[in-house]
Order: structure tokens, then C-alpha cells, then sequence
């Protein structure tokens, strides 16, 4: 049980060190809410790379230069892998179009599956904050 206790304080002590520091190193910002997942990912991996150093002194040098690796995937993570959060929208709109011509076409009788579809896809690409690239969704 004392182990137990140790490791929960242990923790507790890690994350009062690492969580400011995680919110200290946010320099990825998100145009979407959607995003932010991305946008958090590429700003650990960015704190990471700034937390090398300090490993390599302890540990001596590492078999490959991880800070340059996590340097370079850190803005790939919030860009351009990101950007599948766009694709999944222009699905779902897509998804919304296709389903309304063929409730319409065929007679389904399920019209308001055309709407969620796209209150789907105005949500994905809702602005977040004033650093906003992406079409202004309406409120819903």
C-alpha cells in the first residue's frame, strides 16, 4: 500500500512540473475547435524536444538526435495531419448532399439526416479563437 501511495505522489509532483510546462509551451495555435487535438500533440512533442537536453545530460547522448526528429513532426502533426479534420468535413458534407438526393429521389423519409450531416461538418470547421483561416461556421 505504501508503494501505491508513493507512486500517486510521485505522479501527483510530476504533473504540478509538467502541466505548466505543457501549458508554457504552447506555441501551436488551431484554427478550428477540431483541431485543438492535433494543436495539443504538436505542442507535447514540441515540449519534448526542449526536455532532450536535459535527458542527454543525465543519461549521456541519445543513438539518434530526438530533437531534431520531434522539431520536424511537432508542425507536421499540427498542419498537415490536422488538415484529415477538413477532409473528414468535406465527407460529411458531401455525405449530407448525396443523402438528401436520395431521400429525395427515393423516398426515405429521413430529410433531418441531411441536416445533422451538416451541422457535423459546420461543427468540425468552427473557428476557435481569432487565429481562424477556415470558413465562419453559423452558431448552432
Amino acid at each position: 500500500m505504501k508503494k501505491l501511495i508513493s507512486i500517486g505522489v510521485a505522479l501527483a509532483l510530476l504533473t504540478m512540473v509538467l502541466v505548466p510546462g505543457i501549458v508554457g509551451a504552447y506555441t501551436i495555435t488551431p484554427d478550428t475547435y477540431a483541431k485543438i487535438p492535433f494543436a495539443i500533440i504538436g505542442s507535447g512533442l514540441e515540449l519534448i524536444a526542449e526536455l532532450v537536453p536535459a535527458i542527454e545530460a543525465v543519461m549521456g547522448p541519445l543513438p539518434l538526435p530526438l530533437d531534431t526528429v520531434l522539431n520536424a513532426v511537432a508542425p507536421w502533426t499540427a498542419g498537415p495531419l490536422s488538415w484529415t479534420v477538413d477532409m473528414l468535413a468535406w465527407g460529411m458534407a458531401l455525405g449530407a448532399d448525396i443523402w438528401g438526393l436520395a431521400d429525395l429521389a427515393f423516398g426515405l423519409g429521413f430529410p433531418a439526416i441531411e441536416d445533422i450531416l451538416d451541422k457535423v461538418a459546420e461543427g468540425l470547421m468552427w473557428c476557435w479563437g481569432e487565429n481562424c483561416t477556415a470558413a465562419p461556421a453559423p452558431l448552432p
